[in-house]
């Protein structure tokens, strides 16, 4: 390896590192979970201590934590590789335990520069690392820790994500095609592996479903994010199972692909994979060599670059001195620009909030909240100068009504995985909604509002009212964020009531729910367990 390349492959190993590096005690965590609420790693026992992420400072009230023992192997893995490469770093450059523990602005100025510099890379070969002594396994393994996964370029080049009628990149394209020079050409450049055409797919979908192994490991090394869902929520492991890629099949589950992820019509890989099928899905199952958690990290922290390139805020502030601080920096930055309707043109929303950065929910929060946009305090206005615009993280709000409700920072993370919307797979029958009716003093809503709120995110909205004994199979979808083990699982119709709740419907399929549980699904972006109402 040549010098330069060690260099590069030291400070990519460096960005893995700090990835799985624990905000409590700066170490490489053990036993990791992540939090619920903003996606990032601690050691396991530190959790019960914590009142907020010391990563990102938001509010733990009411954040759940969920391990995956498949994480350990990473870490595992992780020192390893810096315990093997240890000899080869400059006797100055080998880092202090209190030189590790820095700010978060320093490590997103780091890993940037890091992410800059090996823009200009081209794809490393595979580093073999030891696996880790906890899961029992003794034996070396094949960790695919290229340097273009674990650092890609910290911009995505716009001039080749432009697309045709179909919604198809080029990069779409040369996958459908198979035309692999072409392909790596475009990932050097920076096209983006995660992009959708108009029916769902994406550059993974189509080298999958062309049984292309030698694809799938390429746009691997480039930061793909291996379950989205497609057509019909269709993952790319979906696709591998149904036309039999035995060897492609092993390859993304060894990567993270879930084997239970579930389709329009419920049905997951597991389910779907018959004979040797299921046997390689099992056993790569129990093999996984990356997850996912990476990725994820570094494609939510190329978008927050992406989205300072061109700001679109509209401005709910009830102070003039706000709005007019807003115009005053629009003639300061050429990124800024001021929206004065909300469309999805806005990528960024300023409300008022209390000292903690909670905000009153409103037509304007619960939209943004469709959207996936920013919601930023009015703080991010007046704090941002002629000379420099504040880092949107700092400002966001972290919650709507209540810390326990963050719906806006969820949303956004589900935008950024490609996800469908909250209410994707849910028809919705609104009773008796034809004129205007007061939730709250910020929230009076029509049919027309409603509609538009459960369309933007992911819903579709019925004319008549649902009959639970004739419902066409056309509609008998399975809701994608339903919780699996939860009374929603296989609910696609809801029929929402103002008050009162008759007929009462609480079927598997069909459920009569008050319009606080549509505003509540919103505010916290997840199909909320149904209470037991008394319907009197």
């Amino acid at each position: 390896m040549s010098t330069p390349d060690l260099s590069n492959f030291l400070k990519a190993l460096d960005a893995v590192k700090e990835d799985y590096t624990c905000g409590v005690c700066a170490e490489l965590c053990k036993n990791p979970v992540t939090l619920s609420k903003c996606f990032h790693l601690i050691c396991g026992e530190h959790f019960d201590t914590l009142k907020s992420c010391p990563t990102c400072n938001v509010s733990l009230e009411g954040c759940t934590i969920f391990a995956d023992d498949r994480l350990g192997t990473c870490v595992e893995s992780a020192k390893e590789l810096d315990k093997i490469f240890s000899n080869f770093r400059p006797k100055d450059a080998q880092p202090t335990k209190a030189e590790s523990i820095t700010s978060k602005a320093t490590k997103k100025r780091v890993r940037t520069n890091t992410n800059d510099k090996l823009n200009e890379e081209k794809p490393q070969k595979e580093v073999k690392a030891l696996s880790s002594d906890k899961t029992n396994k003794v034996k070396k393994q094949d960790v695919n820790i290229s340097l273009v996964s674990t650092a890609s370029s910290s911009k995505l080049n716009k001039t080749i994500e432009k697309r045709n009628n179909k919604g198809e990149t080029m990069l779409h394209i040369s996958c459908r095609l198979g035309k692999i020079d072409k392909i790596a050409e475009l990932l050097n450049q920076g096209a983006n592996p995660n992009t959708k055409d108009n029916a769902g797919w994406t550059p993974l979908h189509e080298v999958v479903q062309n049984g292309r192994l030698d694809l799938v490991k390429l746009l691997l090394q480039y930061n793909t994010l291996i379950n989205i869902p497609g057509l019909s929520n269709e993952t790319p492991l979906h696709e591998a199972v149904r036309y039999n890629h035995i060897e492609i099949a092993e390859e993304l589950v060894k990567h993270g692909a879930d084997v239970n992820a579930r389709n329009c019509k419920g049905e997951t890989p597991l389910q779907l994979a018959k004979g040797a099928m299921k046997g390689k899905l099992i056993s790569a199952s129990e093999d996984i060599i990356q997850t996912q958690t990476v990725n994820i990290t570094l494609i939510s922290n190329l978008h927050s670059e992406l989205d300072f390139d061109d700001i679109r805020v509209y401005c709910n502030s009830q102070f003039r001195t706000v709005q007019n601080k807003l115009k005053a920096l629009t003639k300061h930055h050429n990124n800024l620009h001021v929206e004065t309707k909300f469309t999805k043109r806005v990528t960024h929303l300023v409300v008022d909030a209390e000292e903690d950065r909670v905000c009153t929910s409103s037509l304007d929060v619960l939209q943004g909240i469709a959207y996936g946009v920013w919601i930023l305090t009015t703080d991010w206005i007046t704090k941002s100068t002629e000379d420099k615009l504040e880092p949107f993280d700092s400002y966001e709000v972290t919650g709507v009504g209540s810390k326990s409700y963050n719906g806006p920072k969820t949303s956004r993370y589900n935008k950024y995985k490609q996800l469908p919307g909250i209410f994707d797979g849910c028809h919705f029958y609104l009773h008796n909604f034809n004129t205007k009716y007061e939730i709250t003093k910020n929230i009076v809503v029509t049919k027309a509002l409603l509609t538009k709120l459960i369309m933007d995110a992911g819903g579709i909205v019925l004319r008549r009212v649902p009959n639970p004994e004739s419902i066409p199979d056309s509609e008998k979808l399975v809701p994608y964020h339903a919780n699996k083990d939860g009374k929603l699982v296989n609910c696609s119709h809801y029929i929402i009531f103002k008050d009162m709740y008759e007929p009462m419907y609480n079927m598997q399929h069909l459920k009569a729910l008050p319009i606080g549980w549509l505003i509540e699904c919103l505010e916290k972006y997840e199909l909320v367990e149904p209470i037991v109402y008394n319907y009197a």
